[in-house]
């Protein structure tokens, strides 16, 4: 199958997977900065071009990767889908609630696949926790996760109508961790605000927030820009009936997960490698599935709709921290009905 990638950015990632992936060919990439695209090319030995309409009508690609900035995924993505070309949309989906519906329908539309790029839902850690949440570990009650960036100096980062920020742009990860594990959040009440970057001021950098799930759970998040790079990471832990879960690792890579059972008192570990040719094996699954959503008519495991509802969550995060309230997710979700 023909690819091509519209974003080097992290689209270099993609990229590259794709270029190591024997069933699939990797026909162009794009990037606004000719030098990028030039120096990506050579390295997979594909074309370079700066104009994404370009390419398409060069390389005839069969689906794009779509790594550009958020504010731009709903103009390109209808745009290819118009052309009966299957994207594959990096998070966030978009600025908004009602851009990522406008993208899902414009896809279902045309008849493309469109599946976004959530790629925490193929952690092999997440998948071990999804095998046993509710069965093995019983019920999940109540949860704490860190997920803290370092610092980010692009503008659109910012920008509340393009990246919204880290709590849109990255915190989107946790969101969609969260309800793909334990289930719908129905409310959020948060605290934090613009704490270290006033430059960037109003955008929120800093956010604690208390989740309340519709299954009953409870939980916690601790969200935004509070860490630096050299020494980001994640954590994320789990009070279930039967079981006691905590998973760790470096951002971006849940890389350990302890358990204990309540009734054995004996730690339990499960350990992934993210080590040198294993270090975008995140990716690599993502794509597999997409590609394979593509072959076979499966539903992707996440759609635009349902990537929707994550933008909701950070938007609602955003907003209980800015309006010091409680926030029905269902009040994001409904500013675009």
């Amino acid at each position: 199958m023909k690819l091509a990638v519209i974003g080097l950015g992290i689209g270099k990632v993609h990229a590259q997977v794709i270029n190591q992936l024997p069933e699939l060919q990797l026909v162009g990439v794009c990037d606004l900065r000719q030098d990028v695209a030039e120096e990506v090319a050579a390295q997979h030995q594909t074309q370079a071009f700066t104009d994404w309409r370009a390419m398409v009508d060069a390389a005839k690609p069969e689906a794009v990767c779509l790594c550009t900035n958020p504010k731009t995924h709903l103009p390109i993505g209808l745009a290819l889908a118009e052309l009966g070309i299957h994207v594959l949309c990096e998070k966030p989906m978009g600025p908004t609630v009602q851009q990522c519906l406008d993208l899902a329908d414009g896809c279902e539309r045309a008849g493309v696949v469109l599946m976004v790029g959530q790629k925490k839902r193929f952690t092999p850690a997440f998948q071990f926790l999804k095998e046993r949440l509710g069965g093995e570990f019983g019920r999940p009650l109540s949860l704490n996760y860190r997920y803290h960036l370092g610092q980010v100096p692009r503008d659109w980062f910012w920008q509340e109508d393009d990246g919204g920020g880290p709590i849109l742009e990255n915190s989107v990860h946790t969101f969609d961790a969260l309800r793909y594990l334990i289930g719908e959040i129905r409310t959020i009440r948060g605290l934090g605000g613009n704490l270290l970057n006033p430059d960037r001021a109003p955008q929120v950098d800093v956010a604690l927030g208390l989740l309340e799930f519709e299954n009953g759970c409870i939980g916690a998040v601790e969200l935004g820009t509070a860490s630096e790079w050299c020494v980001a990471d994640e954590e994320f832990f789990i009070a279930c009936e039967k079981a006691v879960v905590r998973s760790r690792g470096g951002f971006d890579r849940p890389a350990e997960i302890l358990y204990v059972d309540r009734a054995a008192q004996a730690p339990q570990t499960y350990e992934v490698d993210y080590s040198a040719e294993q270090g975008a094996r995140d990716f690599i699954a993502e794509i597999t599935h997409f590609v394979d959503c593509i072959r076979t008519g499966r539903t992707p495991l996440i759609t635009g709709r349902d990537a929707a509802r994550s933008i909701a969550c950070c938007l609602a995060m955003k907003r209980a921290v800015r309006e010091g309230r409680t926030v029905e997710v269902a009040e994001e979700w409904g500013r675009a009905d």
